[in-house]
């Protein structure tokens, strides 16, 4: 472990009691996982550790060093005329009021460098053999070197009412596709980025002659871990370049028209989530869109419209 995050365990088990407010019934989960637009161009960057680092541009613009990341719950509101509660609804205690804002962003999103906020994750706990039934919900924070940490920036993730020894954790993202871990408990780190981690995946159960075995997560090129697919930008649980129901939509209304240059923001179809949304030049969303639908491992003969690149997450009941 770095010093710095030494000092940031001992920094939480002092502030512990205030903030859980002497409350430690339930369970906190440490959890990991990268988002694959994050580490798109990242200048190779790693944490003490070296482990790749995602970039935040979302904290602070590339275009105008404005923080463009919101302060409340982002998955039970719409983005970009996408309804992210669709696919990420909560249940339990999950969307009680001190458990989807932030009490003081100023200080959460001045964090710099390792533990500097990347954007907001969605988690459910599923039951142990029932993957279909989820029994709590969280909506928390990614930081740059992939650890998911709860609304105060750098504790574990609370979970008050998780009392089950034994579960399946799910994480998702608002415009990628979400990962699902086999069973596991709190003792341990739930490490998404590893290729060691086991996980869900659909193998042949879908049909269509595709065996989904392995795909459940994108292998990332250069470092060999894993991260979640990016591209899911009208939140379907599905990634697709044409129509129809396709993510290429959401991005084309989102790009600025005003000719005026780049309008930076929090939108779902920026695919490297620099912040904005373009359509020419190097690594533009559209062509990052069209490149991971059409290199698609099951899309040999590179279909824009194919239709079967899915999360490989269980329907809930």
């Amino acid at each position: 472990m770095s010093f710095s995050k030494i000092l940031l365990c001992l920094g939480v088990l002092l502030s512990f009691s205030a903030y859980s407010q002497g409350d430690e019934s339930g369970q906190r989960l440490q959890l990991r996982v990268y988002l694959e637009g994050a580490l798109i161009n990242n200048a190779n960057a790693v944490s003490e550790d070296g482990r790749p680092l995602m970039r935040d541009n979302l904290r602070v613009s590339p275009f105008t060093g404005l923080n463009y990341l919101p302060a409340s719950n982002p998955y039970q509101t719409i983005v970009s005329e996408v309804n992210l509660s669709n696919a990420n609804a909560h249940v339990g205690i999950g969307n009680r009021s001190d458990l989807v804002s932030i009490s003081d962003p100023d200080q959460v999103f001045g964090v710099f460098g390792d533990n500097a906020i990347v954007d907001w994750v969605f988690v459910e706990i599923r039951k142990a053999g029932d993957t279909d039934n989820v029994i709590a919900t969280r909506s928390c924070l990614v930081q740059r070197d992939g650890d998911v940490v709860d609304l105060d920036g750098q504790s574990h993730v609370w979970f008050p009412d998780l009392t089950d020894e034994t579960f399946h954790v799910a994480i998702r993202h608002r415009n990628h596709l979400g990962v699902m871990s086999n069973v596991v408990t709190s003792e341990n780190l739930i490490d998404f980025t590893s290729p060691q981690f086991p996980v869900f995946d659909f193998g042949t159960t879908r049909g269509q002659g595709l065996n989904y075995q392995n795909l459940s997560q994108k292998v990332h090129i250069n470092q060999g871990y894993r991260t979640l697919w990016a591209g899911d930008f009208n939140a379907d649980c599905k990634v697709k370049f044409a129509m129809p129901n396709d993510d290429l939509t959401i991005a084309f209304y989102e790009q600025d028209f005003s000719g005026t240059g780049y309008t930076p923001g929090y939108f779902q179809g920026d695919f490297d989530m620099n912040s904005v949304v373009t359509f020419s030049g190097a690594n533009n969303d559209s062509s990052l869109l069209e490149a991971q639908a059409k290199n698609y491992h099951l899309n040999p003969t590179q279909l824009p419209n194919f239709d079967y690149f899915i999360e490989q997450i269980p329907a809930r009941n």
